[in-house]
């Protein structure tokens, strides 16, 4: 089961063992089901190196085959301070 998907143009969007900044959506059950999360994260083409799972899809919806797995390290936050 997916814990997490991500929408890219390609998988060189998705450098692997590297840290980046990907705005993730949450597939967990319940009310915040589809919830966008900007985090700073780490992702592995290996399935079983973290311990979520990820679901990668391509700029019209298309599914990857091969499922990722992703470690979050933080969240990012994405609006100026003086916004807030």
């Amino acid at each position: 089961m997916f814990h997490y998907d991500v929408f890219v143009n390609s998988l060189a969007d998705l450098p692997e063992e590297k840290e980046v900044q990907l705005a993730l959506r949450d597939l967990a059950a319940g009310t915040h089901k589809y919830c966008y999360k900007n985090v700073s994260a780490l992702v592995s083409a290996d399935q079983e190196k973290y311990e979520h799972k990820l679901q990668i899809r391509f700029g019209r919806g298309q599914v990857h085959e091969i499922p990722y797995s992703i470690k979050i390290l933080n969240p990012v936050e994405r609006i100026p301070e003086r916004w807030l």
